[in-house]
């Protein structure tokens, strides 16, 4: 428990098929029920800079992606897991990222579990999420947090 990342699976190959890495991520939560679980495919990402953002294998990747999550999320949500799934960044038609363009800025941000507050319309920032995931662990932090993002504990004052 004094490490960083106790336990681990890793890859470098970006087509390692992120079936596989959902499997791998499962078979880490069963055997060590980690309070965190980083799981970072990289299929989406792959096919994005090899067709581009409006192509289909990008878009087909992102539906196997959804298609996966939807197979375990609900068995992580059953064992009392909050799942956040976002991207580290965004892609563009010419198939790169890391300028300002908002299709390689906006990334999606989904959220489930009994932490969350469940409102619509919020649009927290990506730099905010490393201090929203401290806080639901409980971990000092000095961190921006997105307190709208969070639900109320009973006796919280708004």
């Amino acid at each position: 428990d004094l490490l960083p990342i106790q336990y681990g699976h890793f890859y470098s190959d970006d087509g390692y098929p992120d079936s596989h890495l959902f499997e791998d991520a499962e078979s880490l939560r069963l055997l060590y029920d980690p309070d965190f679980l980083l799981i970072h495919p990289m299929n989406v990402d792959d096919a994005g800079h090899k067709f581009g953002l409006n192509s289909l294998q990008y878009r087909n990747r992102a539906r196997m992606a959804d298609g996966y999550l939807s197979h375990w999320m609900p068995r992580w949500l059953e064992s009392g897991y909050q799942v956040i799934i976002t991207a580290d960044h965004g892609m563009n038609d010419d198939r790169s990222h890391g300028g300002i363009l908002p299709e390689e800025t906006r990334v999606p941000l989904f959220v489930f579990g009994a932490a969350f507050s469940g409102q619509a319309g919020l649009v927290p920032l990506q730099t905010e999420l490393c201090g929203t995931v401290c806080e639901i662990l409980g971990v000092a932090h000095d961190k921006p947090v997105c307190r709208a993002l969070l639900a109320r504990a009973p006796g919280d004052q708004e």
